[in-house]
């Protein structure tokens, strides 16, 4: 089911243990779970814990919502190790501990050969359709200048934007607001379609790492005016 809305990370969870309209999100269907629960940080405030043990999977929400100028994108969250050696630029080393992905749609037929064969490969691989082009914001070590704009190495319709870097704010929950018209514009070179999904992904798999995340509720605003509330 999409939705108009980002629901709150911090809602009452549903009978899969994960907030009501979050599902488990498969990188590929072969590889360990990373586990997500709900638990509360220091001021009793619910958020979403990752354990990530040598796993890469998420959790996602399908989305149908316009994205204008100046829409902001609004989150915390806290990271307390950067996997060992990791490096999203190498498909060999490509793991992160804290990542938001941003899913947006579009035009298809502007895809080149080879993004159109690689979204053949993800649906067999993963059972889920790529979208047209996705967003990551994400948490890298010192080698990445900030605001570094990362294209994945496996496709360039996957670009990263390197909000947090190294390790000085590690064990600290973080804040960011992005505008997440301009990121993606500066990132694909055109203004964004639909956002059509988001995920929060934690994995330490191809590094064999074993870490822990936090993740507090993400809200979407325009012209001042949120479309997510705290809590529904």
């Amino acid at each position: 089911m999409q939705s108009d809305d980002i629901a709150p990370l911090s809602a009452a969870v549903n009978p899969d243990g994960l907030p009501p309209h979050w599902e488990t999100y498969l990188v590929t269907r072969n590889k360990r779970l990373t586990r997500y629960e709900q638990t509360t940080d220091s001021d009793g405030i619910a958020v979403i814990r990752a354990a990530v043990d040598r796993s890469a999977s998420g959790i996602a929400q399908r989305l149908d919502i316009p994205v204008y100028p100046e829409t902001k994108l609004t989150w915390r969250w806290r990271a307390d190790a950067i996997p060992a050696g990791a490096d999203i630029r190498t498909k060999a080393l490509d793991d992160a501990p804290v990542r938001i992905a941003l899913a947006f749609g579009g035009d298809s037929a502007k895809l080149t050969v080879q993004d159109q064969l690689h979204r053949e490969l993800a649906r067999m691989v993963s059972g889920r359709d790529l979208p047209f082009a996705t967003l990551m914001y994400t948490w890298g070590d010192d080698k990445f200048a900030a605001d570094a704009v990362v294209t994945n190495p496996y496709t360039g319709r996957i670009r990263s934007v390197v909000v947090e870097r190294g390790d000085e704010h590690l064990g600290k929950w973080r804040t960011y607001s992005r505008d997440i018209a301009k990121d993606y514009e500066q990132a694909f070179g055109e203004p964004p379609g639909r956002l059509i999904g988001i995920a929060i992904m934690s994995d330490g798999d191809n590094t064999r790492s074993k870490f822990t995340a936090w993740y507090g509720d993400i809200r979407l605003e325009t012209d001042g005016i949120p479309t997510t509330t705290a809590a529904k």
